[in-house]
């Protein structure tokens, strides 16, 4: 998919801020515009902002991470 050498540009959005603070949006090398995740990385297409906010809930490594840290993963246990 998409590196970090293809990045042009990063654009600025007057999308969701609440679901846009945790994304930049990029201009690719291609001319096509990406969404990448501030926190892991990933390039995903500049899509709807209920994606982003399910990449960002859901499947992100590092805020599932934060969540497990905090005990608001499955499992955790009040012992």
């Amino acid at each position: 998919m998409a590196s970090e050498e293809g990045v042009v540009l990063i654009l600025e959005t007057k999308r969701n801020p609440a679901i846009w603070k945790n994304f930049d949006l990029c201009l690719m090398s291609d001319n096509h515009e990406m969404t990448r995740c501030k926190n892991c990385g990933k390039f995903m297409k500049a899509a709807a902002n209920s994606t982003l906010k399910k990449h960002t809930d859901k499947h992100c490594p590092v805020t599932k991470a934060k969540k497990e840290e905090k005990g608001e993963g499955s499992g955790s246990s009040n012992m």
